[in-house]
């Protein structure tokens, strides 16, 4: 959709600006006096565009996208699963599941969270999130840095194979700590409400 080389290292500034592009000669303002056929497939156009680029501006979901073109669905509650038909060359996969002590480490995590919302200690639940999100900025690394070794090795497809499922493992964690940090954020925002009406009261 956007012409943009499949990379998981990419000139964000140099992609919206191509996205940007896109958008103009695309938009449903510029056919308004179209026929209905060319309108639709510019309202089309437009989502698609607006789809990619949220794909290509979340570190996560590019990832994600470049995972699926190597036969790699990541699931929700599963880990991921091989399509062995996007795998290419019949290269046959195993799925990769959630590892154990992921979920044994995000049931504590959930426990600890709601201990610390029922006890009101909200500098706890803070410490909580920030450890994780840098467990997720870590986790991110590996991932960039997965796709480059992989971008690297050519056409050697033992080091291509190994490095996409570490990527797709550290894509399966990042997942749970941002389910984890979404609570978390349900929590801040519910301080806030609470803060706001003793504010008003």
């Amino acid at each position: 959709m956007l012409g943009l080389p499949r990379l998981y290292a990419l000139d964000l500034a140099a992609a919206e600006d191509k996205f940007r592009q896109r958008s103009r000669q695309f938009h449903p303002d510029r056919f308004a006096k179209a026929d209905p056929r060319a309108r639709r497939a510019s309202l089309q156009r437009s989502v698609q565009l607006n789809e990619a680029w949220r794909t290509i501006k979340d570190p996560v979901r590019r990832a994600e996208y470049l995972l699926g073109l190597f036969g790699y669905e990541i699931g929700a509650e599963e880990g991921a699963r091989a399509n062995h038909s996007l795998s290419g060359a019949g290269r046959a996969r195993p799925p990769i599941p959630v590892a154990a002590d992921l979920l044994g480490r995000i049931l504590e995590l959930r426990e600890e969270l709601s201990e610390a919302r029922a006890a009101g200690d909200d500098p706890r639940v803070q410490r909580m999130a920030a450890d994780i999100r840098g467990r997720v900025k870590a986790a991110l690394g590996r991932v960039a840095d997965a796709f480059a070794r992989m971008e690297d090795s050519g056409n050697d497809l033992t080091i291509r194979d190994r490095e996409l499922e570490g990527a797709a493992r550290d894509v399966i964690e990042i997942r749970y700590f941002r389910r984890f940090l979404d609570e978390v954020s349900v929590h801040d925002e519910g301080l806030a409400l609470r803060d706001e009406g003793t504010t008003h009261a």
